[in-house]
Parts: structure tokens; C-alpha cells; sequence
């Protein structure tokens, strides 16, 4: 499984199954799965949007919270395969700070196998120059499943 981030409003960014990982996600918006265990939690929200946290101290903040809930996010990693894509959802839209990129550091150490990349169009034509097999797209790298590498993503 290949996995991406993007924001609700942003479709053009969307692939394959359709995950929150926020508190919430627009009304009118149907998603596939949720992980509530990768959501900031509301005092972490709060203290955000109220601007008592800067974005280092919001990071902070979001890893220690991942720590509390690593059994569910490690097992969770463990049970992705790399076949068939899903992007992580949430509010934020591309280029504002939020906690999906973190989420997604993750991803990429835990499981660069599997990750596709934040806030980006998939290109099911992008080929390995080594093996020929179809590369999982990132922004600045891409990852071939086959040889286990990254690879620097075409313009």
C-alpha cells in the first residue's frame, strides 16, 4: 500500500481509500477508514489554535502523544501491505503546518516501503530504471518496493 497525506478539499490529491486521521471531517465528506489514534488530541487543538504552542512545541507535543498510543500505531504499521494506495486525511490544506506531516515522518521511517508521499498526485506510470517495477511516488524521492530503495523522483 502505497500511503499519501492530503487535505479533505484538496481531491486531486486523494488515492485509493480515503482516511481521517483528524477529530473530525466535513459533513458531506465520506471516508473509508479512521485512525484516531494518529488525531492531535482536543487539549493539543486548543492550545493551537489559541496560539499557545509554537511549531516546535506542537511537534513536540504530537510525538509524545504518538508515544502514548504507539501500540496502535505500530500495529497498525504492521498491517499495511504495499499493495493498493490510501491517503490520510485532514483538515489543514497543502503547505500549512500539520500533524499529517508528522504522521507521515513516521510512515517513512517505520515503513518506507509504503510511503507514498504528502500532498501529491500519483503518477501509476513512474517505472524503477533498475527492475522496471512501479515506483510509490514522494515528493523528493521516490521508493521502489522491488529493490528497496529511494530514488529521486522525475519532474
Amino acid at each position: 500500500m502505497a500511503i499519501y497525506s492530503a487535505s479533505y478539499f484538496e481531491p486531486h490529491n486523494h488515492h485509493g481509500a480515503l482516511v481521517s486521521i483528524s477529530r473530525s471531517h466535513p459533513r458531506s465528506f465520506q471516508v473509508d477508514d479512521r485512525l484516531p489514534f494518529l488525531a492531535p488530541s482536543r487539549q493539543l487543538l486548543d492550545d493551537w489554535k489559541h496560539r499557545q504552542l509554537t511549531e516546535a512545541g506542537y511537534t513536540d507535543r504530537y510525538r509524545q502523544e504518538l508515544q502514548q498510543s504507539w501500540s496502535q500505531v505500530n500495529s497498525w504499521l504492521a498491517s499495511v501491505t504495499p499493495e493498493g494506495d490510501c491517503t490520510l486525511l485532514c483538515w489543514e490544506k497543502a503547505g500549512e503546518f500539520c500533524h499529517r506531516n508528522l504522521a507521515m515522518k513516521v510512515i517513512r521511517k517505520h515503513r518506507p516501503d509504503c510511503y507514498g508521499g504528502r500532498d501529491i498526485s500519483a503518477d501509476p506510470g513512474l517505472r524503477c530504471s533498475k527492475c522496471q517495477t512501479v515506483i510509490i511516488p514522494g515528493l523528493d524521492q521516490s521508493f521502489c518496493p522491488c529493490c528497496g530503495e529511494w530514488l529521486a523522483t522525475p519532474i
